[in-house]
């Protein structure tokens, strides 16, 4: 591959990576036409909290289950076949869940299967897609390319949700689901034209009980990775307000399902700048205490936006999550990737996940709980205090990883 030219866009002069960002940056614009709908339409079909919440619990619990044993498969086999067989299975299931919407035979259990069986497919794809990044460009562009693939995971949570927004206020649920449907063809076809010899991995025979002891042994460790795994748990499961959302837009806030559109896109339009913004500066030194502060944003951001009340501060707010959320995890990424060798990533990322995947759904369920109970608003108010209280506990405890410099310590080989 060439070298590096120290431009920020430098990950673009690869193709198969140009082609593998693209197909990611359309199914990730699908996937958020399903995520507002789906939220939207149980809400539409139950009135209750309680059920947004169970749809973060369908999703949490095969990611749960399968997620190391997907990142087991990752090292074993060919990455980027693994992924065509998880983007075919998302395809059905977004096929069906349309056909079924078309159909007027939606129901809350068919969308819990249908959540279950896209979060299913989701996690064996999960760790396959975040180690083959480092296939695709040389080390010395790595962190960049990984800030560019933030940048694409969040361009589409700025127009995805916008246009699902319209799309779901004029056409329904069954549009938005067929959208996310064809999406995922253009994954494959991304998938398809990628010329980079992928290793086939170890083979079957590495699929073991000791394969996967040998990665959650690197993971516990690791001074560093497994602090800031812990840490974006506790982010994600105290404050995420994601799932409040719908319930903001109808009953708080009075802007319907455009307005919810709205209230998704405002943490994108933060995730896209803040990401946009780290590509452009290329990498960052002082890596663990931008987690820190990344993290703070995030939560004190959380506790505002809980009372706010008025729509372009609640805007202002989520806008702010999202450049928190996105300086810590971009940072984190490149952490993890950068201090794991190759034949171990699968696994790591698999292990990541169960942090980063199950943190958000879980939180959902948990959130929705406390706002059945107490209201949305005590919720958000919560879940933020819990996120600063855990971010506080974690630089305590762990107050090296505050110090960890990304250029000043060696990265595994």
């Amino acid at each position: 591959m060439p070298q590096n030219n120290n431009s920020s866009l430098s990950p673009f002069r690869h193709r198969d990576f140009r082609i593998f960002w693209t197909g990611s940056f359309f199914s990730s614009i699908g996937t958020q036409f399903t995520t507002v709908a789906m939220a939207w339409q149980i809400y539409e079909l139950t009135n209750s909290p309680f059920q947004i919440g169970l749809l973060g619990l369908a999703r949490a619990l095969p990611q749960i289950v399968l997620l190391l044993f997907a990142g087991l498969l990752a090292d074993a086999v060919n990455r980027r076949k693994l992924m065509i067989c998880t983007q075919t299975g998302l395809f059905c299931v977004s096929a069906t869940l349309a056909l079924l919407t078309y159909s007027g035979i939606a129901s809350p259990q068919l969308l819990y299967v249908a959540t279950m069986l896209l979060a299913l497919f989701s996690s064996l794809e999960q760790p396959s897609r975040q180690s083959l990044i480092p296939n695709l460009v040389p080390r010395q562009d790595l962190a960049q390319a990984l800030a560019l693939q933030g940048t694409q995971r969040y361009v589409p949570m700025i127009a995805g949700p916008s246009l699902a927004g319209i799309a779901l206020a004029f056409f329904g649920p069954a549009v938005c689901y067929t959208i996310d449907a064809l999406s995922w063809l253009a994954m494959l076809l991304a998938l398809s034209l990628l010329r980079t010899k992928i290793s086939e991995g170890g083979g079957m025979r590495t699929v073991s009980l000791r394969s996967l002891k040998e990665g959650i042994g690197f993971v516990w460790r690791h001074g560093i990775i497994l602090p800031l795994m812990l840490l974006d748990f506790g982010a994600t499961f105290f404050g995420n307000v994601r799932g409040l959302l719908p319930i903001y837009a109808r009953d708080i806030l009075f802007v319907g399902p455009t307005g919810l559109g709205m209230l998704y896109a405002a943490r994108a339009v933060g995730s896209v700048s803040a990401a946009a913004a780290m590509s452009l500066r290329g990498p960052v030194q002082r890596s663990g205490l931008w987690v820190f502060i990344g993290v703070g944003i995030y939560g004190l951001a959380t506790v505002l936006f809980a009372y706010s009340g008025m729509f372009w501060f609640s805007l202002l707010m989520l806008t702010l999550t999202g450049v928190g959320d996105t300086i810590s995890s971009i940072l984190r990424g490149t952490i993890n990737q950068l201090q794991t060798p190759d034949e171990l990533r699968g696994r790591m990322s698999s292990i990541n996940g169960i942090f980063t995947m199950s943190g958000p759904q879980l939180g959902q369920f948990e959130i929705g709980i406390i706002a059945a109970w107490f209201g949305s608003e005590m919720a958000a108010l919560t879940g933020g205090l819990a996120c600063l209280t855990m971010l506080v506990t974690v630089a305590a405890i762990f107050p090296y990883v505050g110090r960890f410099r990304i250029q000043a310590e060696s990265a595994s080989k």
